[in-house]
């Protein structure tokens, strides 16, 4: 089963100053966001610079859940092989504030898990562009 993993930037345990910076320019309480998948997390991260898998331990204390029946795995593991090793797309965080043009061969975290429940079927997210999607209002979408 595919479960989302919102990272609680301003109470999570390790979390930094750029977590902060984050939750109040998007405002709300995630920092960051990941599709989970078995024990493998996905998505573009920041601390790496790039699109990466990594081993997750379920942290409530860091991370609040969603879980996401109705996608399928495959599909999302087809977009990470994709785009796997794409850049952190550090200027296109920005485009919450002032515009920018979608800059398409590198990611932030909520544009890229946003776009692979996109093309996975999540039909709440079709009529969205993922560059305008933060950790917080994918958060809000999802909740509905």
């Amino acid at each position: 089963m595919v479960r989302i993993a919102f990272y609680k930037g301003l109470t999570a345990p390790h979390r930094d100053w750029k977590d902060w910076v984050i939750c109040k320019w998007t405002h709300g309480q995630y920092s960051h966001v990941e599709l989970v998948i078995g024990d493998t997390m996905y998505s573009s991260s920041p601390r790496a610079g790039k699109v990466r898998a990594k081993q997750h331990i379920t942290d409530n204390e860091s991370w609040d859940y969603i879980d996401m029946p109705f996608i399928e795995e495959r599909n999302i593991l087809e977009f990470f092989n994709m785009t796997q090793g794409s850049k952190y797309d550090y200027i296109g965080i920005l485009g919450f504030v002032i515009p920018i043009k979608d800059r398409t061969n590198e990611w932030f975290c909520s544009e890229w898990v946003s776009n692979a429940l996109k093309i996975s079927g999540c039909k709440s997210l079709w009529k969205l562009e993922p560059s305008k999607i933060s950790p917080n209002k994918l958060y809000k979408i999802l909740k509905g």
